[in-house]
């Protein structure tokens, strides 16, 4: 199910606007730039939502990156609820606006897997 849209910035200053799903949303293959994030309401408004970042990723067919139950168990162990699309054909450009997201924003998930391969951790890094 859509729930809106959202813009976020990257580290760059540049604004990139996605469409936000709920994490149980199924996608045709398109490529994308994609955001898991835990969705609530600032501040009890309940008209503008914030995103906490659980995961920053990028893929050709985003109809199988989401589709690994133990990826999904994952996520939903930091509270995700939400993935936000950013439809991007350009592997350069998906690749380049993951990266600069990833500078600019604190993500629960990356940050586990880019310890575990800078220390050569095994197994799921959780």
């Amino acid at each position: 199910m859509r729930q809106g849209s959202v813009t976020f910035v990257g580290k760059s200053g540049e604004r990139y606007h996605f469409q936000a799903w709920s994490l149980e949303a199924r996608f045709k293959p398109i490529a994308a730039v994609y955001f898991v994030t835990k969705r609530a309401y600032d501040n009890g408004t309940y008209h503008r939502a914030c995103h906490d970042g659980i995961y920053i990723g990028q893929t050709e067919d985003l109809s199988g990156a989401l589709a690994a139950e133990e990826q999904l168990e994952r996520f939903r162990k930091y509270g995700a609820n939400c993935v936000c699309v950013h439809v991007l054909a350009d592997e350069a450009r998906r690749i380049a606006v993951e990266r600069d997201l990833l500078d600019a924003h604190h993500t629960h998930c990356n940050q586990q897997a880019r310890a575990a391969r800078l220390f050569g951790a095994t197994g799921n890094p959780d």
